[in-house]
């Protein structure tokens, strides 16, 4: 087992110097019993397995391992070391009282070193130990054995954090005479006057932490730090394979560059009315009748439909029917860098891939492959099988090289299927830019865009105390504003079962909102990109048929007006209609495309253009979402029809409508077809164009009479594995 678990001892002086602070003003003692609850609930949510005791300096009565009556007094070991649980949450919210003794912080620190001593022995895993105080200082303490502890402390390698004073890097010998004495800074922003007491024991953990590993923080910088939840801390695993390059095999080591962490589920299941019991899960299975009756799940199997046959599917013809693959990273090709594109990139996340630890053979060949890789601007196309039991992922392989380590990374690829095109059209920018025109920016308003990303970029967003400046909202130092409110939701509904959800911590709200430095800077570009970009409210678009009823309406109603001039880019003009820059019929606007070619009077055109609408209608269908793009698939459909009636050539559509009534069925698209037979786009017969040789009853025949594949009769051609990827 990894030694990776941190042992720790927190210790809390609940003493009466810890107790005073001016009036309106919370106690150190109160800062500090919140810190604590920060601490605990980090570890909580995080799911940490490091191990938590509580011990309380200056307490009325002492309870601890080495106190023989004379020594160790006035300190309570109030929790063994143990995981941090809600119990001790609860405890150290509701049962910490301050108190009027006082006890030696020294001494609390040599009982919390006996206890992770003693508490450790026999338990594997782990690997450091810590003792956090929290103090202001300002109780008596002894130093006759320093030299020991701090031996001791060395020898554990047990380190050592102090939150509560602020530590001045001046000694009182070189501050001036009216800052002698000290002021420490309070957490609420209130100076408060050091005493003597607090400056003899600000010295004595200077020494200390001089010598040993550890770090001393004021209140005021100790809650932002802890303020945040930490996430579920999950340690990488290596995927150890052999990267397969035709006949070289190199072994190899994957782990998760990127991936997308989720909440547990398991969080679901802590909300009972009976606080009493515990929460359970009770499942019935019940029959479709009107009985309800209640089946055992050991009597069911899982079926499928198939038409209106259900066929029952058990675990075991699943387990035999599953594509069995061996675990495998294997290179098909390569390919210039130019082709991958970034919205190919698929699945939830991305893979680094070095070469296996400790073999120099193997680092030497997968880094010979990188270089070659990044000199030739080239990716490698692979397959790759997690284990026996996955679906085989085709990917991308590209190099990725950086000054102290190189490695592949490995992102999941689409299939043909898999891919959305949606076309939109750019902005002309350039001088010779035809298309769009009318919106072409001018120099003002680049510039004026230009400018509002320079003033919102957050990677100069904040200074540190140098004046250098620093990226805002660090991807490593930000938590998930919406995991840190579930968090706070979960921890006040435990601790508070009947009283209402908070309000959304201030130290979160903050990660939703930019920050003041950047809104002030970016201000005025606002301003200036408003003027630039002025919005006009129009009540109708400006089609030809809206302008010519306009001026209609004005003829009739009032003295006549002057004809209004189409504009070049008017959506739906005469001119739009005959345009001549229109070669194809597109993905966007297929159907102003396409009575824009067959508008043309050329028996060739109107084929052709025929064929891309039958072209384009198939893929929207097929490449469709569910039902999303049917609508607009049934439109063109629709069209079509129209244009094939009015241009007199019914054997085009019918021929076509009848091939892709096969083509629906046997994909799996019978749902369109059911909206094609809704809207009666079947066949074109006599009644509607004289051109047609079939009847209305044959029309009517044809949606309704079900498909009958007769594939018995069709020779059967050979399955390759490309049909089978293309069936995926």
């Amino acid at each position: 087992m990894a030694a990776n678990k941190e042992a720790i001892a927190i210790i809390l002086d609940v003493g009466p110097s810890m107790n005073q602070a001016p009036p309106g003003v919370g106690t150190p003692l109160e800062t500090a019993i919140e810190g604590i609850n920060m601490i605990l609930q980090r570890k909580i949510f995080s799911e940490s397995k490091d191990e938590i005791a509580l011990l309380l300096v200056g307490t009325t009565d002492t309870d601890n391992p080495l106190a023989d009556g004379e020594n160790y007094q006035n300190i309570t070991l109030k929790r063994r070391l143990g995981i941090a649980d809600f119990d001790l949450l609860q405890q150290v919210q509701t049962d910490l009282q301050p108190s009027d003794t006082p006890g030696d912080f020294v001494d609390a620190i040599v009982i919390a070193m006996d206890h992770l001593e003693n508490a450790t022995q026999g338990k594997k895993g782990f690997g450091s130990r810590r003792i956090i105080l929290f103090s202001d200082l300002g109780s008596p303490f002894g130093d006759q054995e320093l030299e020991t502890i701090v031996n001791a402390m060395q020898y554990t390698k047990t380190e050592l954090d102090v939150i509560g004073p602020n530590l001045d890097d001046q000694s009182e010998e070189d501050e001036p005479k009216e800052k002698r004495g000290g002021a420490d800074a309070h957490p609420d922003g209130v100076k408060k006057e050091k005493t003597r007491q607090q400056r003899s024991g600000e010295a004595l953990i200077k020494h200390i932490l001089d010598q040993v590993e550890g770090s001393c923080y004021s209140f005021s910088e100790a809650l932002p730090a802890l303020s945040n939840f930490q996430t579920r801390q999950i340690k990488p695993m290596a995927w150890k394979c052999k990267l397969e390059i035709v006949n070289v095999e190199i072994p190899i080591c994957g782990f998760s560059k990127i991936k997308e962490y989720k909440l547990k589920q398991s969080w679901k299941k802590v909300y009972a009315q009976n606080t009493d019991m515990a929460p359970g899960i009770l499942r019935t299975y019940h029959m479709n009748n009107e009985e309800e009756t209640e089946v055992e799940k050991e009597d069911m199997v899982q079926g499928y439909r198939y038409g209106n046959t259900i066929v029952p599917m058990s675990e075991d013809d699943k387990d035999n029917m599953k594509y069995k693959a061996e675990k495998c990273l294997k290179v098909l090709g390569f390919t210039k860098a130019d082709n991958f594109k970034k919205y190919h990139i698929l699945g939830d996340g991305v893979l680094s891939i070095t070469a296996e630890k400790g073999d120099e053979a193997a680092a030497i060949a997968l880094s010979a492959f990188i270089h070659a890789l990044y000199e030739t601007d080239t990716v490698a196309i692979a397959r790759r099988v997690y284990a026996a039991n996955s679906a085989p992922r085709i990917g991308c392989l590209f190099p990725h090289i950086k000054t102290k380590y190189e490695c592949l990374f490995w992102v999941e690829l689409p299939f043909s299927e898999d891919i959305r095109t949606f076309t939109f059209g750019s902005l002309p920018i350039k001088e010779d830019a035809v298309i769009n025109k009318k919106y072409k920016p001018s120099d003002d308003q680049l510039r004026a865009v230009d400018d509002l990303i320079s003033s919102m970029d957050l990677s100069q967003a904040l200074e540190d105390e140098d004046g250098e400046k620093e990226e805002a909202l660090k991807p490593k130092l930000t938590f998930n504003p919406y995991f840190q409110r579930v968090y706070q939701c979960l921890q006040h509904r435990v601790l508070n079962p009947d009283k209402p959800l908070p309000e959304l911590s201030p130290f979160v709200a903050n990660y939703l909102q930019p920050p003041s430095s950047l809104l002030t800077k970016s201000r005025p570009v606002l301003q200036e990109v408003q003027k630039k970009f002025k919005l006009e409210v129009k009540e109708k678009d400006k089609t030809g048929e809206n302008v010519f009823n306009k001026e209609n309406e004005a003829a009739v109603s009032g003295p006549p007006v002057k004809k209004q001039k189409l504009d070049d880019d008017l959506a739906g003009g005469i001119k739009n209609i005959t345009k001549a820059d229109v070669t194809e019929v597109g993905s966007v606007t297929p159907i102003e495309d396409f009575r824009a070619l067959v508008s043309r009077r050329d028996k060739d055109m109107f084929e052709e253009a025929c064929e891309q609408m039958q072209k384009r209608i198939e893929q929207i269908v097929m490449l469709s979402f569910g039902q999303q793009t049917y609508s607009k698939a049934l439109d063109c459909l629709k069209t079509l029809r129209q244009e094939c009636v009015k241009k007199s050539e019914p054997k085009v559509f019918n021929s076509f409508i009848t091939n892709f009534k096969v083509i629906l069925i046997a994909k799996s698209k019978r749902d369109f077809w059911d909206q094609v037979v809704k809207g009666k786009q079947g066949l074109i017969y006599k009644k509607e164009c004289e051109e047609s040789g079939i009847s209305k009853e044959e029309a009517d025949k044809f949606l309704a009479e079900e498909v009958k594949e007769e594939q018995s009769s069709r020779p059967q051609a050979e399955e390759t594995t490309d049909d089978l990827l293309m069936e995926l």
